[in-house]
């Protein structure tokens, strides 16, 4: 008479088409043979992530928030307009990495509404909370932010110690970020400020080449 034994799980790797799969097994030995029975499918053992694919509205969430954002952030959630309330604890949400769909369920409002808000957000940073060009709204950058961004553009990138001679405006973008002297700008407003002051700006190969020095 064969004797059965209790069964035993282990994981079991398969190739299939050259690709390891895993699998949870149970095993039940009777006698001299095991019987195997698949229990669970586990994935792949190498992932393969697909590079470039394009980020779906589900995963969209909001940039790093820094602590005077999170301070602003939370002085908003209890103001009196629905507005700004809805949209700082959306941004909130979104930065404890909830889905547009799980935000929209705890707010009761539409998944666009959520997504809009993170888009605003990682845009425009904290005037995001603003309901578009609100009279007397104060400017992101004024005017002496924008004289200090101009001085440092009067620089040569040599001067600096960076290792290129030419200013481009993604390069000038992130010299101003790295260096703390802007938390953040977009690439349009940095070449409106700039042309605004007297900047020519050149395009050369798809890149705004800045081939000119302002004088303060």
């Amino acid at each position: 008479m064969k004797k059965e034994v209790e069964n035993m799980t282990y994981i079991r790797i398969k190739t299939i088409k050259g690709l390891k799969y895993k699998y949870l097994v149970a095993g039940k030995r009777v006698g001299n043979q095991v019987k195997q029975k698949v229990i669970k499918y586990l994935g792949p053992v190498n992932p393969i992530n697909k590079l470039g694919k394009k980020r779906t509205n589900a995963s969209l969430y909001v940039k790093d928030l820094s602590e005077e954002e999170k301070t602003e952030l939370n002085k908003s959630v209890k103001s009196n307009n629905n507005f700004i309330k809805d949209r700082a604890r959306i941004i909130l949400f979104s930065s404890k990495n909830l889905f547009a769909k799980q935000i929209a369920d705890k707010l009761g409002c539409d998944e666009r509404k959520v997504w809009k808000t993170i888009k605003a957000f990682n845009q425009n940073g904290i005037n995001a909370l603003q309901r578009g060009k609100a009279k007397g709204a104060v400017p992101k950058f004024n005017d002496q932010i924008k004289k200090i961004i101009l001085l440092h553009f009067s620089k040569k990138p040599r001067d600096l110690n960076l290792h290129f001679t030419t200013w481009t405006l993604p390069r000038f973008r992130k010299y101003l970020t790295e260096n703390k002297i802007v938390e953040s700008i977009s690439i349009e407003t940095l070449r409106q400020i700039l042309m605004k002051a007297g900047a020519k700006l050149k395009i050369n190969l798809n890149i705004f080449l800045i081939i000119s020095k302002i004088t303060l």
